[in-house]
């Protein structure tokens, strides 16, 4: 196996919505919990399906495990594939991560691969103690450019390069907001008015957001990352493409001005272009995207233009059938019944159409399915 599967591999854990207490699945398929999220995270963490080898677990202690184990073994025969699977685990806690990395790659050369043990250890990963999470973070963050482990390329011609296959097997992803930036790890690109949110507009889709500028007025990058892409681009105009270290890509459009160069390191809040109106631009303003594996992102779901500042410091990534659903981490979530619709539900939980209209990136004429889940909070 490539180091870059065990690269996918370490990283393969993500939202954990875990409670207290510490009973196995009995058939093996790692149902989804809830509860809190670990405190610390890797910056970026991709989720093997929704399952875990156990079913509730904040903290789960060897002892408990070992108990719960012995049980199994008592009831079922010690040959028992989960009961395996549970051994497997206890044995983690013995190895280093060159060791675990090893375990991990033997599990994915099975002919039936145990996701929900692979994602098991990955949490056991994520919760070991700091120094160890160190050390899996310097042997992921090898390559010369940001974020490799999801993109394995670097295309300094075209602002959006990437094909479907890409997330192709990505199901949930965990984005920490304030990666690689220090204290200061966000900066509004333009303080401005909002002239065009994110979503359908006159029958196409806005893959971004438009703030209102002046010619001349400084444009700075979001986050802290790297400068992709720098040149002249089709309908964007000048533009300029920043990878960041957690595996967002911010896009700025319509730039009059460039004042940067592929391949330039930038922090959250540096200087990446003058505005302006070039491309396809009836006016001056910044247009200003956020994009994962290519698929934009409302940015409305984690910035706020009217405080400037980010709603939330980790955002999670659901993948879709025609891209990702980006929310704030606690986000909550109304399943849609028979009879509902969106001003009905907009009622129930005291707001507006409009804001669920723009919580969700839909339209207000939307048909809503039963059992579709809808953001209002």
């Amino acid at each position: 196996m490539t180091t870059r599967k065990y690269i996918t591999a370490l990283i393969s854990i993500a939202l954990i919505f875990l409670s207290a207490n510490s009973f196995a699945n009995s058939d093996n398929t790692g149902e989804e919990t809830k509860a809190k999220p670990a405190k610390d995270t890797i910056p970026a963490m991709v989720l093997y399906g929704d399952k875990f080898l156990f079913q509730q677990v904040d903290y789960l202690s060897r002892d408990k495990v070992v108990a719960f184990r012995d049980s199994l073994a008592d009831f079922r025969g010690f040959e028992d594939d989960l009961v395996h699977q549970v051994t497997l685990y206890l044995s983690i806690t013995e190895m280093d991560d060159t060791q675990v990395v090893q375990l991990i790659d033997s599990l994915f050369e099975l002919e039936k691969i145990p996701y929900p043990l692979i994602n098991q250890i990955n949490l056991y990963i994520v919760n070991r103690p700091l120094e160890i999470r160190e050390t899996i973070e310097e042997f992921i963050d090898t390559s010369e450019f940001p974020a490799d482990y999801f993109y394995h390329s670097w295309n300094t011609i075209n602002p959006n390069p990437y094909l479907p296959k890409l997330s192709r097997h990505d199901s949930t992803v965990l984005l920490d907001l304030t990666k690689g930036g220090g204290e200061n790890y966000f900066a509004m690109p333009k303080k401005g008015v909002l002239t065009s949110p994110f979503g359908w507009r006159e029958g196409k889709s806005h893959n971004g957001i438009d703030i209102d500028l002046e010619v001349w007025d400084t444009v700075v990058t979001a986050f802290a990352g790297m400068v992709r892409v720098a040149k002249f681009f089709g309908g964007y105009g000048r533009v300029v493409v920043v990878r960041h270290f957690n595996g967002l890509e911010t896009t700025y459009a319509h730039l009059h001005r460039i004042k940067v160069k592929a391949g330039k390191l930038v922090s959250a809040g540096e200087m990446v272009g003058l505005g302006g109106s070039s491309g396809n631009s009836t006016g001056s303003h910044l247009h200003f995207e956020c994009r994962f594996k290519g698929y934009p992102l409302n940015p409305l779901n984690f910035i706020s233009s009217e405080e400037n500042n980010l709603i939330t410091d980790t955002l999670v990534l659901k993948k879709t059938k025609y891209g990702f659903a980006a929310f704030p981490i606690g986000a909550e979530f109304h399943l849609v019944r028979k009879g509902e619709y969106l001003a009905k539900i907009a009622q129930m939980y005291g707001t507006t159409t409009r804001k669920l209209c723009e919580l969700n990136s839909i339209r207000r004429n939307k048909i809503l399915r039963v059992g579709e889940k809808i953001r209002v909070i």
